[in-house]
């Protein structure tokens, strides 16, 4: 490779001369000895005689390892354009593990985009290419490690919270992050807490964590997310969280009522309505998740809710509605936070 020996005083001058004229090489690192420094230049500046001033020299080096921001970027000279065009570049980032989709025409070259993803994203150790939908009644969904260690725990981290737990024996959403922290922003100090459906304790957690006067009762159905939840407990030295394993529909509460009942269930989290109405304290709050038309987000979730409110003999009134996220062109996940009424 060709070098420009300069004098380490005019190094960076003759850095920015070369660079502005496209001359300097990009492919090879600066290397600086004693009193030079030698600068990776391109077959055009060896020769030009602008540069006479210096010595130009060969040297052994490494080409720098070429960095992408993005993963169509590192694939460009791999895949073709049509190909391109029909990679999944957005994925599941969860500790050091990312869960990509992979189109069945790119099937083939799974292996490549895996490799490709670890490059991009350095403090990744894992990609897991999903196999399916979520499915049955704890929803988790079967994975295939593509590249790097092949293994589906990991350690994610949120709000000042650490949470371990196995992306494929639980159900878990990053994109959930936001709301649980406006959730835990909302509660108040000294405030009983309902978590239905908390899963690995995600809400929990996070409510705990910056509201540690909170006193918070965490149900979950699937044995290896409670497993899972008393580990994030205890990994975190949290004192005021209780972990319930069991059917929210079964489980035993705590008959004075909670101030704040939070339902995240991934779907039909509506049929659990009259548990929370139930669960509630006169003037507390639901708040309550539900997936929806993108059209017309809260029509149907607003008829379940006054429906499901009639039907336990309470008054429910939305004080908040808003979109979370989009889950497909037609579907958006929605919350509407709701002010209960009981009659006493």
């Amino acid at each position: 490779m060709k070098f420009l020996k300069v004098p380490r005083g005019d190094g960076e001058k003759t850095r920015r001369a070369l660079a502005s004229e496209g001359l300097l090489s990009k492919d090879y690192a600066i290397i600086s000895e004693g009193d030079f420094v030698f600068l990776p230049i391109t077959d055009v500046a060896s020769g030009s005689r602008k540069w006479k001033a210096y010595e130009v020299v060969e040297r052994k080096a490494q080409a720098r390892e070429i960095r992408h921001e993005k993963l169509k970027d590192a694939l460009s000279g791999f895949l073709g354009k049509d190909e391109l065009e029909s990679l999944v570049a957005s994925f599941d980032l969860i500790g050091d593990i990312a869960i990509i989709e992979i189109p069945e025409a790119l099937e083939k070259h799974e292996a490549k985009i895996g490799e490709a993803l670890l490059c991009v994203h350095k403090n990744l150790k894992t990609v897991l290419k999903k196999l399916g939908p979520m499915e049955g009644e704890y929803r988790t969904r079967k994975l295939k490690c593509i590249a790097g260690e092949d293994r589906t725990e990991t350690i994610y981290k949120e709000s000042g919270v650490r949470m371990r737990f196995d992306v494929a024996k639980v159900y878990f959403s990053v994109r959930l992050a936001t709301e649980r922290k406006r959730i835990a922003d909302l509660v108040q100090d000294g405030e009983k807490v309902l978590v239905m459906f908390a899963g690995v304790g995600p809400f929990a957690l996070v409510i705990a964590k910056n509201k540690p006067n909170s006193r918070i009762t965490a149900v979950e159905l699937n044995p290896e997310a409670v497993r899972y939840m008393k580990e994030n407990i205890a990994l975190n030295k949290m004192q005021n969280i209780e972990a319930v394993e069991g059917d929210v529909k079964k489980v035993f509460f705590d008959k004075s009522g909670y101030d704040r009942v939070i339902m995240p269930l991934p779907k039909g989290a509506h049929e659990f309505l009259d548990v929370a109405y139930s669960a509630v304290k006169n003037k507390g709050t639901i708040h309550f998740y539900t997936f929806s038309d993108a059209k017309a987000p809260f029509i149907e979730p607003l008829m379940r809710i006054k429906d499901a409110a009639k039907l336990s003999g309470v008054s429910a009134e939305p004080s908040s509605m808003r979109i979370v996220r989009p889950f497909s062109p037609a579907t958006v996940q929605a919350v509407i936070d709701i002010i209960v009424q009981k009659n006493q």
